[in-house]
């Protein structure tokens, strides 16, 4: 029931949710490959940092575009993104970046800096980005607290697709239920409309 995800999300992560911007999948891999498949066109270029669940690598030449990664790297203050690597690795016909948050499989909890400064690289590249969050009620570090990306500000809600879950927390992958939240009517058009004939409805 979307006013359950609206509540839900509202109370743990204060992040005001509009019902019409949900859509129903079966799975969050879909939804990895269905937003590959509604930003670009063919041969264009998605980024992720590595590692990270597989289906991340895969998405992108599913849907015939082209994997641009970067390492993540690990210092005494943890798994970091460097952005200079970023930067570097960069292509021009890069159109979305897709986000890990929390990230598997290095466990990391990004801080509010580390996503404002993501948010920044995207939004200087004019980058959709693809946000799994489905780990976010998992979150046992005392003192840290999941923060959607989408929530950092209006502008990067804007440019956002968040995949979410209940199969994580509740452990209940079976009954095959997943969303993607999106605020941009633009963007949640593409994504329908990607869906379109491919996606089955939820369990």
């Amino acid at each position: 029931h979307r006013a359950t995800i609206v509540e839900h999300l509202q109370r743990r992560y204060q992040w005001n949710v509009s019902p019409q911007w949900i859509i129903w999948l079966p799975g969050v891999v879909t939804g990895l490959n269905v937003a590959c498949r509604s930003v670009g066109v063919s041969g264009d270029s998605i980024m992720t940092t590595v590692p990270v669940y597989p289906p991340f690598l895969t998405a992108p030449g599913n849907m015939d575009r082209q994997l641009c990664s970067s390492r993540l790297v690990h210092s005494t203050q943890g798994w970091q993104m460097d952005f200079a690597d970023m930067e570097a690795s960069f292509k021009p016909q890069t159109r979305m970046f897709i986000l890990c948050n929390p990230q598997n499989p290095t466990g990391k909890i990004f801080r509010k800096a580390e996503l404002i400064e993501l948010a920044q690289f995207c939004q200087r590249h004019n980058l959709v980005i693809c946000s799994d969050e489905i780990h976010c009620d998992l979150i046992l570090e005392p003192g840290l607290n999941h923060i959607p990306i989408a929530s950092l500000s209006p502008e990067i809600n804007q440019q956002t697709i968040t995949l979410m879950a209940p199969s994580k927390t509740y452990n209940i992958p079976g009954l095959g239920c997943s969303f993607a939240i999106i605020a941009n009517p633009d963007l949640r058009k593409s994504f329908k409309r990607a869906m379109d004939g491919i996606v089955p409805h939820v369990n």
